[in-house]
């Protein structure tokens, strides 16, 4: 295929062997512009850096003979992680087991500590429940470039946001944390090792990677582990690929490489023509573009014939939360459809147990709830706090249809080459594509601002918008974003 004018561009400024960054829009052909880099030099040595193991699988088919492609977990491995594979294939551990063999009451001593809430409210805090926020430090940590762990890591659960509940939280959290990573450091440790174990300790070494140069996908997403390593490689030419406006992990710590790189120096280049949908469908996701900030604007393929409409009978229904999908879930089964959710419904099964588990009086060392000490303190959240607007969908959901059947909605979905319908989260929609896409309801227009009376939306959402709508090729029904057009102001 001969290059667009913007993909030739691309190919020659490679050829000045700056560092470049290549902004590169929804279905613009980003992987195939990499191609042609490596193809154009065919004496340089190329390492692709893929998202996920099946990208760089498939990137290694297509790919020509100079370049190798690898995820960032597989280069670590092969440095430093084969010493520990003998760790990665031990058994589940639960909290309450991993607290046992750490020895946390020996660190933060015996019995069970307290903490005040953001309410007010006192939250227990056993042993097993610090254990988890130690493990849950230790995996924020990993995704970062800091040296060491610190209070900044302890992620930020409903309920326990506010600082002086995180210092309480610091206090008891830390200690444990920092002695787990001693432990995850020795080839006898006894707790649980996991992937991005050894890439942090990987990135602490300072490796330096042979070859000419790098090519980093998805950098809007990049962890700073991983763009450190790259932005480490003063020898070679860094080319960092992504789309800013598809920045969506930020809450897990992702951040945007190809801003870094911009700022550092590098060239800036843009990939604006999609061929995944027509003038319509990018009509829709400029408006998002807009919202977002970006001075990106995509131009829809004209061979592909898209509109915005109704849809009666969608491929695929986006939603924004995991309890929105789970509605449409319902939804669908009541009505005999047959249903796949991406990603599987564990991860629904295993917030419907929690809620579960505080209806009935206990406690819940799941990520969402464990701030809470009961089901009525999640309604209260959900209700009164600008933070608890996520939890409002999940609030309703396991109200109205009660958390068993949830549970058994999970266990009646079906693989998607089975499905009628595929239901997903627009953040694991990311990377797919289908031909007619309903964005559910869930994604909700912000109040106005009570000062200004303007309608303020966080950036985050707008990008996630933008990624939703961005991933039908035919037809795209976005009447639940008919509010873009009443945005008036975008918070950070």
């Amino acid at each position: 295929m001969d290059p667009t004018p913007e993909q030739a561009e691309a190919i020659a400024a490679y050829g000045d062997g700056t560092d470049l960054v290549l902004q590169a829009g929804a279905g613009c052909g980003k992987s195939s512009t990499l191609k042609m880099i490596a193809k154009a030099d065919p004496r340089a040595s190329m390492l692709y850096v893929a998202y996920n193991k099946s990208i760089a699988a498939d990137a290694q088919k297509s790919f020509p003979g100079n370049a190798s492609c690898s995820t960032a977990h597989s280069l670590a491995f092969r440095a430093i992680g084969k010493d520990f594979a003998h760790r990665l294939n031990g058994p589940r551990q639960t909290a309450h087991r991993a607290a046992q063999l750490l020895g946390v009451s020996d660190l933060i001593g015996p019995g069970v500590s307290r903490i005040t809430g953001d309410l007010g409210e006192v939250v227990a805090m056993p042993s097993k429940r610090i254990m988890r926020y130690a493990l849950e430090t230790i995996a924020a940590w990993c995704y970062s470039a800091d040296p060491e762990v610190a209070a900044r890591h302890i992620p930020r659960k409903p309920g326990l946001k506010k600082a002086a509940t995180v210092q309480q939280l610091a206090e008891l959290v830390l200690p444990v944390a920092r002695a787990a990573w001693r432990d995850l450091l020795k080839p006898d440790g006894v707790l649980k090792f996991a992937h991005d174990h050894y890439l942090k300790m990987w990135q602490l070494g300072g490796p330096k990677l042979d070859t000419d140069v790098v090519l980093l996908d998805e950098a809007q997403d990049t962890n700073d582990v991983l763009a450190a390593v790259v932005q480490a490689q003063q020898h070679a030419q860094r080319i960092v690929v992504g789309d800013s406006a598809q920045q969506i992990y930020e809450w897990r710590g992702a951040n945007d490489a190809l801003a870094k790189f911009a700022a550092d120096g590098a060239q800036e280049l843009t990939l604006s023509q999609s061929f995944r949908f027509g003038p319509a469908i990018a009509e829709a996701a400029n408006a998002w573009l807009y919202v977002v900030g970006t001075a990106l604007r995509l131009k829809g393929f004209e061979r592909v014939e898209s509109r915005l409409g109704p849809l009666a009978d969608p491929d695929a229904v986006l939603c924004r939360t995991n309890a929105g999908a789970m509605e449409v879930v319902l939804d669908a089964l009541a009505h005999g459809v047959r249903v796949a959710l991406v990603g599987g419904g564990s991860d629904m099964k295993r917030l419907a147990e929690a809620a579960a588990a505080l209806q009935a009086g206990h406690d819940t060392d799941h990520p969402e709830l464990c701030g809470f000490p009961s089901w009525d303190a999640v309604r209260q959240y959900a209700e009164e706090e600008a933070d608890g607007a996520d939890l409002r969908v999940l609030v309703r959901l396991v109200d109205t249809h009660g958390p068993a059947a949830v549970v058994a909605a999970t266990e009646r979905l079906v693989a998607e080459d089975q499905a009628q319908l595929v239901v997903s989260t627009a953040h694991r929609s990311k990377g797919r594509e289908w031909p007619r896409v309903q964005i559910h309801t869930d994604f909700r227009a912000p109040s106005p601002d009570p000062v200004t009376g303007l309608a303020t939306v966080r950036r985050e959402e707008a990008r996630l918008a933008y990624v939703a709508v961005t991933r039908a090729r035919e037809v795209l029904d976005d009447r639940a974003l008919a509010w873009v057009d009443d945005v008036k102001a975008v918070a950070a």
